[in-house]
């Protein structure tokens, strides 16, 4: 090839890179591929081997009369003797002392005993009822005998009115139900408690003020619930009229039916 040729043609490489802004590049490259090499034979040439005495562990040094792992005993394995202390016992006789309590106790206790769902011997709880299996809150309680079904509830009878007229008599509250009506919810009748002897109420949050010879719940400033036993009697004063309510306790009597109360 003409030196004239060579001569074009490098110059058009170093105008096409220098118009793409590769020149300064395409040196550097050329200056590596040349420098490299020189300086990794030198550095080669320069190192020398280190001794490997250092990094060796002398056999000496290795804890042979130490355990690798470590000592373990289970003690007894038999089983048998293991559980030799633990005797069969039969899983339909009664394996835990019961205990009961032949103490009265005061309307206050019932009721919180009533909220928290304990009772005392022969109470049902704020259903009412009596000892032999109850049923919760329903108020009823049932025996098995001879194949059928024996059915036990307590019932209370109220006076109930504006105070200072004749009160008007409610025989058999139910529960739930409004007293002195549903017009005038001062109260809520609830159950009975401590086997029949003493009636629980929902007092009204409109009730202004509670007094008379019953028992609150949790204090007589916040009564909340109000019971009383056979023969005694509240007033509350209620808020909406202003008006003062008595309601007294007449009676409270255990039915027995073959059939289930109609609530």
């Amino acid at each position: 090839m003409k030196p004239w040729k060579l001569q074009k043609f490098a110059g058009d490489v170093i105008y096409d890179l220098r118009s793409r802004n590769l020149l300064l590049v395409v040196i550097m490259l050329l200056v590596g591929i040349v420098a490299v090499p020189v300086l990794i034979s030198k550095s080669s040439s320069g190192n020398a081997p280190s001794p490997l005495g250092s990094a060796q562990v002398s056999a000496d040094s290795v804890p042979e009369g130490e355990n690798a792992v470590v000592a373990y005993h289970p003690g007894i394995r038999n089983f048998k003797q293991r559980l030799k202390d633990l005797s069969a016992k039969d899983p339909f006789v009664q394996q835990f002392p019961t205990h009961t309590s032949s103490s009265s106790t005061s309307g206050s206790d019932q009721l919180a005993q009533a909220l928290s769902g304990s009772s005392t011997t022969g109470s049902s709880g704020v259903g009412g009822g009596s000892t032999g299996g109850s049923t919760g809150s329903g108020g009823t309680t049932t025996t098995k005998e001879t194949n059928h079904l024996t059915y036990f509830w307590w019932e209370t009878d109220v006076q109930v009115g504006e105070a200072g007229t004749a009160l008007g008599e409610q025989d058999s509250v139910k529960p739930f139900q409004f007293l002195p009506s549903a017009d005038k919810p001062v109260l809520t009748y609830i159950g009975t408690v401590g086997g029949g002897t003493q009636a629980v109420f929902l007092v009204s949050k409109d009730v202004v003020s509670v007094g008379g010879e019953g028992t609150c719940f949790p204090s007589a400033d916040a009564c909340q619930l109000l019971g009383l036993n056979a023969g005694k009697g509240a007033d509350l004063i209620y808020g909406p009229d202003g008006k003062t309510y008595h309601v007294q306790i007449l009676r409270m009597h255990r039915v027995t039916s073959s059939k289930p109360p109609t609530f």
